[in-house]
């Protein structure tokens, strides 16, 4: 079966995407699956958590700035790995669309501020340009990151729904573990797997999980029911 791709993009620099990039592919390489990174962001975040030595330097990550090598670079992961998940800039690039266009699923990180969602809402149009001219679905959802006060939440919630933004049930809340994960180069699931931080991400990866794979129920044929002969 060929491998999933899971884009984190937003044309707002530091909502989490790289967070929130680094923890799931760390998540879902606890559980056994085969992951490989993209960071296509000049900053190079992710390349410099990978660098660290830490868990995340386990995974294979490509550094691709050049956008006009984004989409054999995810072809050639894609072949090889479980999931590819790729870092996009905080800026809307020609990079950021190629790789949205090669995408399952994307996610778009989003504070619980008015400037975030205005960004999240831009980011979506780009979705959905790319999936007209692709001629295939893509799906997208907001993740709302950094998360301090539950009662915004719900605000929030509202009007990424009202303008067509959905956003995930679990959120990513504004927790210390986060930050301290990036010095080390790891992850909540890593340092401390029973964590709360650890907790958010589970949470959020199966949603997302459910989102990548379609679980389909076993059905027997009605043709394989055994029928007792007449008497």
């Amino acid at each position: 079966m060929q491998g999933k791709v899971l884009v984190a993009a937003t044309s707002k620099g530091g909502a989490g995407k790289s967070t929130t990039i680094a923890c799931l592919a760390l998540y879902w390489h606890t559980t056994g699956r085969k992951v490989a990174l993209v960071d296509s962001d000049p900053n190079q975040t992710l390349s410099r958590w990978h660098s660290k030595g830490g868990a995340l330097s386990q995974l294979m990550l490509r550094t691709q700035l050049d956008e006009h090598a984004m989409i054999p670079t995810i072809s050639e992961l894609v072949d090889q790995h479980d999931l590819v998940l790729v870092d996009c800039a905080g800026f809307g690039n020609q990079a950021m669309v190629f790789a949205i266009g090669a995408a399952d699923v994307v996610i778009i990180p989003t504070m619980t501020d008015e400037a975030n969602v205005f960004e999240a809402l831009r980011t979506r149009k780009v979705v959905d340009s790319a999936s007209r001219l692709t001629r295939r679905d893509i799906l997208a959802r907001t993740l709302l990151t950094r998360v301090k006060r539950a009662g915004i939440v719900d605000h929030t919630r509202e009007e990424l729904v009202k303008f067509g933004a959905p956003p995930l049930r679990a959120v990513m809340n504004d927790r210390v573990l986060f930050q301290e994960a990036t010095f080390y180069g790891s992850s909540p699931t890593v340092l401390s797997p029973g964590s709360s931080a650890a907790m958010d991400v589970e949470g959020v990866a199966q949603e997302i999980e459910s989102l990548l794979w379609v679980r389909i129920e076993s059905i027997v044929p009605a043709a394989a029911v055994e029928v007792s002969p007449a008497a």
